[in-house]
């Protein structure tokens, strides 16, 4: 069975030692490894009114082909090999297409063996 992961930006800031780290939770498929790599940016427009009536989520926009390894996971300030389903964490990427993202944006990887 391939699954892809699917990965939804909360925010794009800086560790201590100055290094970018991507906040946010898988919220689709299964959860990020280390060594996953993500080849899909994307939005999904949903507003308050979306959310409040449960109304299924639009088509996604703005797409843009990206290439960002996933080299180490932070969670709870601890180093982990892979960020669950439904868990906060912090990922650290390298690739191509880091500068596109942004809060509230998508990440997708491509399809691999659970």
């Amino acid at each position: 069975m391939n699954l892809q992961a699917e990965f939804l930006v909360e925010d794009v800031r800086k560790d201590k030692s100055g290094r970018l780290v991507i906040v946010g939770i898988p919220n689709r498929g299964r959860g990020v490894r280390v060594g996953d790599t993500f080849v899909m940016r994307y939005d999904v427009p949903r507003s308050l009114e979306d959310v409040l009536d449960e109304r299924p989520l639009a088509d996604p926009t703005n797409q843009r082909a990206v290439s960002l390894r996933v080299t180490a996971i932070d969670s709870m300030r601890t180093l982990i090999e892979e960020l669950p389903l439904g868990v906060t964490g912090g990922l650290y990427l390298e690739g191509d297409g880091i500068e596109c993202l942004a809060k509230r944006t998508f990440l997708k990887t491509a399809e691999s063996n659970p």
